[in-house]
Parts: structure tokens; C-alpha cells; sequence
């Protein structure tokens, strides 16, 4: 899930206010059907799991990003915000039932032990991934650091299945890694949005300075997003102070964020590498650097998340994390489902050998809402543009065609002498009424 904001809620709930008897009507419904259950069902249950599940389904039918959390869950996104926890250095992702190693984390334990993206995780302490889910198994490689657990393997064309013992430790996400390209073009990764990528960027960027770097490529491919203030944050960094960033607007909102950085670098050539699981704050970002023409953006269209979530806890640990307002880029335009255009089409090239997963946009997911400009039938995206498949896994740099097609341009670029950058004021086609 792509949470943009986390937010308390503030004051109160009173008591539940019907417009008409319908709402009233089905209520009772509701409370009948739940005596019903607990009466006559086969077999004894206990109260919280159904009640729990009815929560879910219920906020679950709004939209692919309301989500109500139990304690546990709620737990769990504390820690992945905050980028530290006790674990085995493992991202995972899934390809229908089976649960997949998308990649270690560098020096971790899952790392030090040779698993490698694409690895088939077949069970947790003996118990079948298939039957945990996705929640279940990243619950259970979790925990204390200095305890272990058991992981069983299957990776193609080499083992049928192979048992690892992984000891758990404090992992620390850095979720922006950068070196030099070439001697004059940095680089910086950038993973997600949590609360220290703005900073982490920062000194990355202040490091390729120091070492000559004259144009630099971000690279946001494959970032689901993450915190709203963590991505104002990070555009801060290359737009001149108090320029809107993001507009967010809701049933009882209207809010804009300003870029608040007093010292901005504004002197050197910027491409954004972008493609399908660039999502949400990520696009924020890109969207702002398109808007006002501070970086090229170049790869192939963007996920589409437009959309705010909001973090609200509940008293008994639990949370609901609710869809309370759209987003808009500096220039007034809306992202849901058409996603962030490329100024420069590049597919990614999957090499021979490389495993590749499909993977959705917004637009493909359960209960997505439509593109607020009204619009959206009349919009259509070259299928040119879109990227259905992407590697699992990261290509070498050095063979990853997108990377080397962001070099050239700047490389074109400094040649040129074009190391001076202007901006554009975007035009604006949003109204605060």
C-alpha cells in the first residue's frame, strides 16, 4: 500500500447521525446478521475476527487504498515509515500465491546468506507462504534481533528447495544510494519516501559535489511512494523557496505545500527515471520537476496514484487509513489514473535471463476512482508509453538501457554548455473555491 501522509485525528467522534432510515435500516441488518452467525454457525467463533473482517470488507470497498489496520498492521507501518526494525533484510513482493524475493537488502542477513531476487520464498518456520499471505510471512521473518528463523527456498535452475537459517537483525533502511556514473554525472537511487530520504538525499547529493558531479540522474523507477512531507521535502531541494510543490484538496481541505528550502541547487541538469511502479510521492516529485521545467523526465508513464491517505488511530491500537483528499501538481493537473507523462519515452530493455513480472497501474486496480477533471474517456495513453512488464530485481547500471540513455542526454547536455537552469511558472488550472 502507498501511504502519501499520516495524520491524528484531532477531537472527538460523537454520536452517529442518520440522514434517512436507510442507513439505520441496514445497520440493523448488519447487527442481525452478526447474531445470526454467532447463534447458528457451525461451529463457535469468537467475535473479533468477524468483526474485524466485516471492518475491513467495509472500508475496503472504497477505493484500492483505505485500509482499517489492526494493531498488528498499524504496528508494522510505524516501523517500514520510520525505515528501522528487527528482520532478515528481505523485499518481498507477489506473483499471484507465491510470495517472491524482490531483492536483499545489501549486507543484511537474507543478503550474507546468497539469497537473490527472484528467490521463491516456499515457507516460514515451516509453515507454507501460500497459506500466510503476504502480511503473515513479512510478520513472521520480522522480530527480535539475535533470534532466528527458518526460510525454505526454491529458485529455478538451480535448487528444487533449500533451508536457510537467517539470525535477525536491526535493519536500517537507507533509502537513497548514490555513486558517480562518470566523472562529471551523479547518480542517487531513490527507494521510497520515508522520514530521513529528504535528508539522506541531501548529503548524497552534497558527497557527489564534492566529487565534480556537474548533472545528475534520480532515479525514482520501481518507488511506491511514501511520506507527503518527506516528498515536499525532497523537491525542496532543487526548487527555488516558496514554490507550490503539490495541492492537496479534499471535501473539507484545501491545503497547498510550498518548497521550504532557503538554499536549493538550482545550478546543474537533472533527468528523473520513471516507469510504471513510480507511484505517489514519487510522482509528486517528478511532477513538480516536470512542472516547472527543472529536470527532463524520461521513461515510461508513471502509476497514476493521485490520491492522499490519511493515518487515523483508533483507541485499541488499531488504525484506519482513509483516502481523504486528491493531489494536484503545482500546475493544477490531476495524476489519478493517467499518471506522470515522460517528457522522453525509453522502455527498459529486460535482458536475456532477467525474470520480469507483470504489474498494474491505478487504473487496473478494484474500486479506483476516476480522474477528478471529468475528462478520463477522452484521454488515451499510447500503449508505447506504458511498460506492462519490469524485471525483478535490479539490472547492472552499466547494462540497464535507461540509465544509459539519462547519461547521454546529460552527457549531450554539459557538452553543450547547458549547465544553466530556468524555470517555468506553470500555469495554473486549479482554484481554491
Amino acid at each position: 500500500m502507498l501511504i502519501l501522509a499520516i495524520g491524528i485525528l484531532v477531537g472527538g467522534v460523537g454520536h452517529a447521525v442518520f440522514a434517512d432510515g436507510g442507513t439505520d435500516r441496514s445497520l440493523k441488518v448488519f447487527s442481525m446478521v452478526y447474531a445470526l452467525i454467532q447463534k447458528d454457525y457451525v461451529d463457535p467463533l469468537s467475535p473479533k475476527p468477524v468483526l474485524t473482517g466485516a471492518i475491513k470488507g467495509m472500508v475496503a470497498s472504497l477505493d484500492p487504498h483505505s485500509e482499517y489496520m489492526t494493531p498488528q498492521e498499524y504496528h508494522e507501518l510505524e516501523i517500514d515509515t520510520k525505515g528501522k526494525f528487527g528482520g532478515v533484510g528481505i523485499k518481498i513482493t507477489t506473483n499471484g500465491k507465491n510470495i517472491l524475493v524482490q531483492s536483499p537488502i545489501p549486507g543484511s542477513p537474507a543478503d550474507r546468506a546468497g539469497i537473490k531476487a527472484g528467490d521463491e520464498i516456499i515457507s516460514v518456520d515451516g509453515k507454507s507462504t501460500s497459506a500466510l499471505g503476504l502480511e503473515n510471512a513479512v510478520h513472521m521473518m520480522r522480530g527480535r534481533a539475535g533470534t532466528s528463523v527458518d526460510l525454505t527456498i526454491r529458485r529455478k535452475g538451480a535448487f528444487q528447495k533449500k533451508d536457510f537459517v537467517l539470525v535477525r537483525e536491526v535493519i536500517r533502511i537507507h533509502t537513497v544510494h548514490e555513486r558517480m556514473l562518470t566523472s562529471r554525472i551523479g547518480y542517487i537511487h531513490v527507494q521510497e519516501f520515508s522520514e530521513d530520504t529528504a535528508k539522506e538525499m541531501k548529503e548524497a547529493i552534497a558527497g557527489l559535489l564534492s566529487k565534480g558531479m556537474k548533472g545528475l540522474v534520480i532515479d525514482l523507477r520501481n518507488n511506491p511512494g511514501g511520506l507527503l512531507n518527506d516528498a515536499v521535502d525532497a523537491s525542496s531541494i532543487f526548487l527555488p523557496e516558496n514554490k507550490v510543490v503539490v495541492s492537496m484538496k479534499g471535501r473539507r481541505q484545501f491545503h497547498e505545500f510550498h518548497s521550504r528550502n532557503p538554499r536549493p541547487y538550482l545550478h546543474f541538469p537533472i533527468v528523473v527515471l520513471v516507469n510504471t511502479e513510480t507511484a505517489s510521492a514519487a510522482e509528486i516529485l517528478s511532477g513538480a520537476l516536470q512542472d516547472y521545467k527543472r529536470a527532463t523526465i524520461m521513461g515510461t508513464q508513471t502509476f497514476g496514484k493521485g490520491s492522499v491517505q490519511t493515518i487515523l488511530p483508533l483507541f485499541d491500537g488499531s488504525a484506519l487509513r482513509l483516502t481523504t483528499a486528491r493531489y494536484f501538481t503545482p500546475s493544477g493537473r490531476s495524476i489519478q489514473d493517467y499518471g506522470i507523462s515522460p517528457d522522453v519515452i525509453v522502455k527498459q530493455i529486460i535482458p536475456r535471463g532477467v525474470k520480469s513480472i507483470k504489474v498494474p497501474r491505478e487504473v487496473n486496480l478494484k474500486h479506483h476512482f476516476l480522474n477528478p477533471d471529468g475528462a478520463e474517456s477522452k484521454v488515451s495513453i499510447p500503449l508505447d508509453h506504458i511498460q506492462f512488464h519490469l524485471p525483478i530485481g535490479r539490472i547492472p547500471l552499466k547494462e540497464d538501457n535507461q540509465v544509459q540513455a539519462a547519461l547521454k542526454m546529460l552527457d549531450k547536455d554539459l557538452r553543450s554548455g547547458g549547465q544553466s537552469v530556468g524555470f517555468a511558472r506553470p500555469k495554473s488550472s486549479l482554484s481554491a473555491g
